[in-house]
C-alpha cells in the first residue's frame, strides 16, 4: 500500500502511515530543513523540496493513497491573522446566481491565499492520479473559517470520492501498540475514498473509567448539537464535543466520562530542572510569575507547566503529572517550573523528588510504556503528604503518609500544608525534544537544525499517533 505525503514537514504522517504498514513514496514540502529532516529518517523514499503550487502533479510517481497536510497558516488559531469569515454551508454555493457567486468569490480576503492554493494543489493531484484514497490533515479552522471549505468538498465528490470528517483530539488516540499523544491536540481529518470502496470505522472509543458502572468503558464521542458546528460533527473536545458512557441500560446522572490521557510528565526530561528563579540575571515576566503562582496554589509541590507566549485561553498553568500539554506550536511557548525539596522539621516527609520523577519510572524513551490515571489513584493524590496536627495534649504531630488518630466526636485535628515561595522553583523552557515527544516521535528520530528550528518543525508536524490510527483503520477496507 504506497502513498505520497504532500507538505510533509517533519514527517508526522510519513512515520504514522509507515509504522501502520504503507509504504512511503514521496515526500514534498517547501521547507528546505523540513526535507532534511525527512529525508534522514526516510532514505529510500524520493523528496521534493519545492512549492508545490508551482509543480506538475504528472510528475508525482504513482501510488494508491495520498496525504496531504494543506498550509493552515490563516486559519490557525496561532497563526496570528485569524479571518473568522465562517464557511458556506453545503450546496449553498451552487444555489448562487452567476453574478452572485462572482461577486461572493471576488470578496473573498486575501489573506486566505495560502489556504486556498494549498487546498487546490489536492485536487490537481488527485485529478490526475485518482488515488483509492485521500487523507486530509488541518485545524479544525480550516472547515468552520475558510470560506470555501464546502466548495472545495463537492469538488472531491464530483471526482467521484465520498468522504468522512473526523475530529479528535491527539491524546485521545493510540493503543496498546500506539502510544498516546501527551498533548491536547484538536485536529480535523478528513478521509476521501472513491465511492465503490466501504468508508472505515472512524468512531474514537478511547477508554474511560464511568464511576457510575464502576468499570473501564470504551467512551462514545458525543456530539454537542446545540454548538456552532455540532450539527455537522466538526469541532474541539469539550467546546463541541464530549465523550460519554456507551452503556445506556444503566441510569446515570450525567453519562460525560473522561477518557485517559498520557500526561506531560511523560515527555519532560526530568534530569534537566532549570535554575532557580531568584537566581536569574534576567527576571521573568510579571505575567509569567502570575502563572506560576497560580500553578503553584493548585499543585503545591507538585511540578506545573506554564505557557508562557500564549494568551487567552491558552494563558495556561497545569501540573506536568495529571494533565497534557497544550498544543504544539511553531515556537516555544512553555515554561517547566519545579519546586524544590521541602525538609520540614519533624515527621518524616517525601520531598517533591519523587512525585516529579515518578512517571518517568513509566515511560522509556522508546515510548513503550504508558503513565495511565487510573481510577483508584489519581495524580494528586500520589506521594503528596502535609502535616496533621493534633489539638490534644500527649499527641505528636504525623503527616498524611500516616494513620490517622483515633477520631474523637468533637474536632481533633488539623492539616497544614508548606507554601512554596515563586524564587525558590526552578524554571526552564521545554526544549524541541520534548516537544517532538509530545507528537509522538520517537527520541531515535533525527531532526537537523537548531533548537528554534526543530521546535519549528514539531509545531508544524501532524500527531504520528493519529495519523498511525487513520492508516491502520484504511487498511482495514483497501
Amino acid at each position: 500500500m504506497t502513498f505520497v505525503d504532500l507538505f510533509c514537514g517533519a514527517g508526522g504522517s510519513s512515520l504514522g502511515l509507515t509504522s501502520a504498514g504503507l509504504e512511503l513514496k514521496l515526500a514534498a514540502n517547501h521547507w528546505e530543513r523540513a526535507i532534511a529532516t525527512h529525508a534522514a529518517n526516510f532514505p529510500h523514499a524520493e523528496h521534493l523540496c519545492e512549492d508545490i503550487n508551482a509543480y506538475d502533479m504528472r510528475d508525482l510517481p504513482p501510488a494508491r493513497v495520498l496525504w496531504a497536510s494543506p498550509i493552515c497558516q490563516e486559519s490557525s488559531p496561532a497563526g496570528g491573522r485569524r479571518k473568522k469569515r465562517g464557511s458556506l454551508r453545503p450546496g449553498q454555493l451552487a444555489l448562487m446566481d452567476d453574478g452572485e457567486r462572482e461577486e461572493y468569490l471576488a470578496s473573498l480576503n486575501k489573506g486566505w491565499e495560502r489556504t486556498r492554493a494549498t487546498a487546490y494543489d489536492v485536487l490537481r493531484a488527485v485529478e490526475i492520479w485518482a488515488y483509492d484514497a485521500v487523507l486530509i490533515e488541518n485545524v479544525v479552522e480550516f472547515a468552520t473559517d475558510w470560506p470555501l471549505f464546502w466548495w472545495w468538498i463537492e469538488g472531491m465528490n464530483r471526482i467521484g470520492y465520498s468522504h468522512r470528517i473526523v475530529c479528535v483530539n491527539s491524546a485521545h488516540i493510540g493503543g496498546a501498540d500506539n502510544p498516546h499523544a501527551p498533548q491536547w491536540r484538536d485536529r480535523l481529518y478528513i478521509v476521501f475514498l472513491r465511492a465503490d470502496a466501504p468508508m472505515p470505522d472512524l468512531e474514537p472509543r478511547p477508554p474511560a473509567h464511568c464511576f457510575t458502572c464502576g468499570q473501564d468503558v470504551a467512551a462514545r464521542q458525543t456530539w454537542k448539537r446545540h454548538t456552532p458546528g455540532g450539527k455537522l460533527g466538526i469541532g474541539k473536545y469539550r467546546d463541541q464535543y464530549t465523550y460519554t458512557c456507551p452503556n445506556t441500560s444503566v441510569r446515570h446522572e450525567s453519562f460525560v466520562v473522561e477518557p485517559y490521557v498520557l500526561p506531560a510528565a511523560a515527555v519532560i526530561d526530568w534530569t534537566d530542572l532549570g535554575q532557580r528563579i531568584g537566581e536569574r540575571a534576567r527576571p521573568l515576566a510579571a505575567q509569567t510569575m502570575r502563572r506560576i503562582r497560580a500553578g503553584l496554589a493548585m499543585v503545591q509541590d507538585r511540578p506545573v507547566v506554564v505557557q508562557v507566549n500564549h494568551a487567552g485561553h491558552d494563558g495556561r498553568t497545569y501540573p506536568a503529572a495529571g494533565n497534557a500539554l497544550a498544543a504544539r506550536t511553531v515556537r516555544g511557548g512553555d515554561g517547566f517550573v519545579s519546586p524544590p525539596l521541602l525538609v520540614p522539621a519533624g515527621g518524616t516527609w517525601n520531598t517533591t523528588a519523587r512525585p516529579a520523577a515518578h512517571p518517568l519510572a513509566t515511560v522509556t524513551a522508546g515510548g513503550n510504556h504508558h503513565f495511565l490515571v487510573t481510577p483508584d489513584q489519581r495524580p494528586e493524590e500520589v506521594d503528596r503528604h502535609a502535616l496533621v496536627i493534633p489539638y490534644r495534649a500527649g499527641n505528636l504531630p504525623t503527616t498524611t503518609a500516616s494513620p490517622l488518630h483515633t477520631v474523637a466526636t468533637r474536632d481533633s485535628m488539623s492539616l497544614v500544608r508548606p507554601e512554596v515561595a515563586v524564587e525558590d522553583c526552578r524554571f526552564r523552557m521545554l526544549k524541541a525534544r520534548e516537544h517532538l515527544r509530545a507528537q509522538r516521535f520517537p527520541d531515535t528520530y533525527t531532526v537537523t537544525g537548531n533548537q528554534a528550528e526543530q521546535t519549528m518543525q514539531a509545531g508544524n508536524a501532524v500527531s504520528a499517533n493519529v495519523a498511525r490510527w487513520l492508516g491502520s483503520k484504511l487498511l482495514e477496507v483497501l
